[in-house]
């Protein structure tokens, strides 16, 4: 299992103390991040849950269903724990309630909008890059998930675009040496989350990101996609969006260590002509 950086050590001891059978739990830990990673709902740095708050989530449905007495497990136990992830979280109520591991611990921490606790204190919101649209599409993941077989769970794929979507944005970066670009693109990521942020609360906009940084053709350019639930003539006539989209787009410009072969750029499409160009 691989966690982030931020979290302390004794975040993880207490994290695996916690389950009873630490082997079961990297199991259906390691189950519900490969589905994740597939549908595309993976990653905070794109408003989903990271690392950490998937083996929260999986560590309080393990000391929930795994009976204290029982040393033996078989597959078919492994599949009523998938079940009961899925029924459990696709009910939960995300927007109001935190989800703690521990029983009375609370948070002052209020960033996000789903609240997973981390389970020492200050017991911060492990979940805090989440906004209402990534709430939103990872909820409907969970429903979607239930009733399935783990077999036909795993098959599922990613859901970008959501049907829902309309049109897509897609940024374009590019560098003169690998290095360069990945310094741009770690840029990017480190200043997505107040876009993401803005485009929701001061657009009145949903907003859905994709979890992943395409590469195509050229070695030294990648491409990133986020999605609106209006269509491409009416985004274009927002001027709160263009607004909050210039405020991002100056901070590239403005960037303390970038050379004048790092270049970023937009397109806005369709969803219909998203989709097209990626039928290859």
């Amino acid at each position: 299992m691989i966690f982030p950086l931020f979290f302390q050590v004794h975040d993880i001891e207490r994290l695996i103390t916690y389950v009873r059978f630490p082997s079961l739990f990297q199991h259906l830990l390691t189950f519900i991040r490969t589905w994740a990673q597939n549908i595309g709902i993976y990653g905070q740095v794109y408003g989903y849950l990271g690392g950490y708050s998937w083996a929260i989530l999986c560590a309080y449905i393990c000391h929930k269903y795994i009976p204290s007495n029982r040393s033996l497990f078989s597959l078919e136990q492994f599949f009523m724990l998938v079940e009961k992830f899925f029924s459990t979280y696709s009910q939960f109520n995300w927007s109001n309630a935190s989800l703690s591991l521990y029983p009375n611990h609370s948070s002052s921490d209020r960033r996000g909008s789903m609240r997973i606790l981390c389970p020492s204190p200050p017991f911060n919101n492990s979940s805090r890059s989440t906004i209402n649209s990534t709430r939103y599409l990872i909820i409907q993941a969970f429903r979607n998930a239930c009733g399935k077989t783990c077999e036909d769970i795993l098959r599922l794929k990613n859901r970008f675009p959501d049907q829902t979507i309309q049109s897509v944005f897609q940024l374009t970066l590019s560098g003169q040496t690998l290095n360069e670009l990945n310094q741009w693109i770690g840029y990017m990521k480190s200043r997505l989350a107040h876009f993401l942020t803005d485009c929701e609360d001061e657009c009145d906009l949903f907003v859905q990101t994709d979890h992943q940084i395409e590469s195509r053709e050229k070695p030294l350019e990648r491409f990133y996609s986020f999605g609106f639930q209006v269509n491409e003539q009416i985004l274009s006539r927002h001027r709160q969006f263009y607004y909050c989209l210039n405020k991002f787009l100056d901070q590239f410009k403005t960037w303390t260590f970038r050379s004048d072969t790092m270049k970023i750029s937009y397109k806005l499409m369709s969803r219909n002509q998203w989709n097209s160009e990626h039928k290859y």
